[in-house]
């Protein structure tokens, strides 16, 4: 019997890009984040406070700078008043570099949600974490 692939591996032989194995799932707790390679793309997994998984690009829309060096922190809400409020239910990574931040579920931009990072499909199976190009 084959062994499973590793961290890093292609998930499926029949192409090499496609998707690839990111690492263990109990190398990834919640609230923890990975960068990795899709192919030539360079994606971050996410676990969320809640156990989900989201994957988006890992480059900064403003200098390219790797957003799983980042913060992964509750996304914080301003009202008409300027009073600020914390929403533990939405969490946003933080670049390392200038600071913008970018809604992990959805890879839109706090800043201007026009904008947004490529996302990329993540799932746990045989306890790894795989990520596969959109479809």
């Amino acid at each position: 019997m084959t062994p499973p692939p590793g961290p890093g591996e292609p998930a499926d032989e029949t192409d090499r890009t496609a998707s690839v194995v990111v690492c263990a799932a109990s190398d990834l707790a919640p609230g923890e984040m990975i960068g990795a390679r899709l192919g030539t793309l360079p994606i971050m997994v996410v676990r969320t406070g809640d156990g989900q998984l989201h994957g988006l690009e890992d480059r900064c829309l403003h200098q390219g700078a790797r957003l799983s060096l980042g913060r992964l922190l509750p996304e914080a809400e301003d009202d008409a008043a300027g009073a600020h409020a914390m929403d533990d239910s939405r969490e946003v990574v933080k670049c390392p570099w200038h600071g913008y931040e970018y809604d992990v579920r959805s890879g839109c931009a706090v800043f201007d949600r026009r904008l947004a990072l490529r996302t990329v499909d993540v799932r746990e199976q045989d306890d790894l974490i795989i990520a596969s190009r959109k479809n």
